[in-house]
């Protein structure tokens, strides 16, 4: 009977769709069926996965676990883990209103930076800075170091202590620190003997500054093992010449707002960053999809990895940094200008531009970048004439200048540079350069590490392959042209430009500090401590599945990791 009913109601149904069909109009040779587009619904974001990303320093190992060693690439390795008093806000970057980058090295405009482990920041006096530290921020659980416990401002006062007292902190870093507080549980007081413009850099979101705790540095600063932090991520492994890996943080405090909706960070449940020394292998890693993002990619590598892999996201942007070469300003001949602005002037810039670069380059974006704007950037065709021809090719005037100086053959000279492949290349261009005006430079490449610790001893006697982000303002000025610097191998040294940028860093008013820092910028290219060279511009690529991601690089000084929590992965 049930089997009866079942056909009878499969045979109504049948003969009712053929009274349709019959009813419907024809459809002409002529005529196409035009079916309704779906419009793909907005994915919500999805938790889990793992993530591979090549880091814009990907090249290299970590040269340092412990804040309080001041190397630079320390900011870079730990900040999946370890946060700062403030970082930029990601809301005004291109995933949001588009206001900023956040490309720079060191660069973060006043307005753009927001609270990171100190909720909000105040000045009650000119000179007081008062930090309120955000409440039920928890440090990792880290068994053999420290259990979980609340982050409070003891921890922020230890922190600034331990960098105010390392024999390895920078000459002037902290000079305009009068005294540092904590007055209760939640507030972090700073004290300063005179107005200091450049405060957010040097104590906020700068390099250097990532919080860290009594316990992680009782356990041993310097080991991995016993990294421990308030981060999105936990480092679970370190691996020299290979990767460093991080686990999601169940107890991260931070939060992120996509189309609307707030959403617990991180996304993902793993973070690795691999260390791969060749340019070609990273880009096979993309091409064959062992790599999910490559924050940097040379222009020379574009059109192959495009035409293998059409699907990738891209973005495009200038370099916060340039090659140059740092010349020894106390050591004959070097100490004369005329000497200086004749190895400007032998080389053809823009013939590195057009040859080396294949034109995705910029004549001049340091020691300013153009990415700040003509308040603080002068363009090269808007500089004087005596800095504009330093940009020029003209080696007979070159020549002309080293006889001038005394050197009608030229002389002999050498300098220090790393291995790296890039590296030689480029600097065997400017050899090459040089070798015509009579200049006999012999190159003396040598491992990263060992450079780096030449470069920072100031341990050459003539010239160094000088690589340098441009910081921000203050910054660049402080760390390449003030005696005294680690960072200055040029050992320039100049009463006029000291007393200027001083000047500027103890002003309030942003207009007029800008102004002299302008006219600082166009002075230090004159007086050419360094041979500039042209500014890349670099690529960074994601594979499709990877969401949320608008090619940020730094969301503090050369910090990435608070970035890779707001990346998630389309499961699907």
């Amino acid at each position: 009977m049930e089997k009866k009913i079942v056909w009878l109601v499969l045979s109504c149904l049948m003969v009712a769709a053929l009274v349709l069909a019959s009813c419907a109009p024809a459809v002409t040779e002529e005529e196409e069926v035009v079916e309704e587009e779906e419009v793909p619904a907005v994915k919500e974001p999805q938790y889990g996965g793992t993530l591979t990303i090549l880091t814009s320093h990907c090249t290299t190992d970590p040269l340092s676990f412990d804040p309080a060693d001041f190397a630079w690439k320390t900011n870079h390795n730990v900040s999946p883990y370890m946060e700062q008093l403030l970082a930029g806000d990601l809301s005004r970057g291109a995933g949001g209103t588009g206001e900023f980058r956040f490309v720079d090295n060191e660069y973060i405009r006043y307005k753009y930076a927001i609270g990171c482990l100190a909720e909000s920041f105040e000045f009650p006096e000119p000179l007081t800075l008062v930090f309120n530290i955000r409440k039920g921020v928890m440090w990792h659980d880290r068994p053999g170091v420290m259990a979980a416990r609340e982050f409070t401002a003891d921890d922020v006062l230890f922190t600034f202590e331990r960098l105010m007292a390392s024999p390895k902190a920078f000459a002037g870093h902290y000079d305009w620190v009068e005294s540092i507080s904590a007055p209760d549980k939640y507030t972090f007081v700073v004290k300063m003997n005179s107005f200091w413009a450049n405060w957010q850099s040097t104590i906020g979101w700068g390099y250097y500054h990532n919080i860290f705790p009594p316990e992680m540095v009782e356990a041993g600063a310097t080991d991995w093992r016993n990294a421990c932090g308030t981060g999105p991520f936990i480092q679970t492994d370190y691996v020299s010449g290979s990767s460093q890996t991080f686990e999601r943080n169940p107890n991260y405090w931070g939060k992120t707002t996509i189309n609307g909706k707030e959403y617990q960070l991180p996304f993902v449940d793993k973070l690795i960053w691999p260390i791969i020394r060749e340019i070609p292998t990273q880009i096979a890693a993309m091409r064959t999809a062992k790599a999910d993002v490559m924050d940097l990619c040379e222009w020379k590598y574009v059109k192959g990895l495009e035409e293998t892999n059409p699907e990738l996201q891209r973005v495009e942007y200038l370099s916060t940094g340039t090659a140059n070469v740092a010349v020894r300003v106390d050591t004959s001949p070097f100490d004369d200008l005329r000497v200086r602005r004749a190895l400007n002037m032998a080389i053809d810039k823009q013939g590195i531009v057009d040859s080396y670069y294949g034109g995705h380059a910029l004549m001049l974006s340091f020691p300013f970048s153009i990415l700040w704007g003509e308040d603080l950037y002068t363009p090269l065709e808007k500089l004087p004439e005596s800095a504009r021809e330093l940009f020029e090719y003209n080696p007979e005037k070159a020549k002309a200048l080293l006889a001038e100086a005394g050197y009608p053959n030229g002389f002999k000279t050498n300098m220090v540079t790393s291995n790296l492949a890039p590296v030689i290349d480029l600097m065997s261009m400017v050899v090459g350069y040089w070798e015509e005006v009579g200049v006999d430079c012999e190159m003396k490449p040598i491992e990263y590490a060992a450079y780096y610790s030449t470069m920072m001893g100031k341990k050459f006697d003539q010239m160094i392959y000088f690589g340098k982000g441009n910081a921000n303002p203050f910054r660049i000025f402080r760390t390449i042209a003030l005696p005294g610097q680690s960072w200055n191998p040029s050992c320039f040294d100049d009463d006029y430009l000291t007393d200027k940028w001083n000047e500027a860093v103890t002003n309030p008013n942003i207009a007029e500090q800008n102004e002299i820092l302008r006219e600082l910028n166009i002075y230090l290219i004159e007086q050419t401590p360094y041979i500039y060279l042209p500014c890349q511009y670099y690529y960074g690529y994601a594979q499709p599945w990877v969401k949320n991601w608008y090619g940020e690089v730094n969301i503090n000084a050369r910090g990435p990791g608070l970035i890779h929590a707001t990346y998630w992965i389309d499961q699907d």
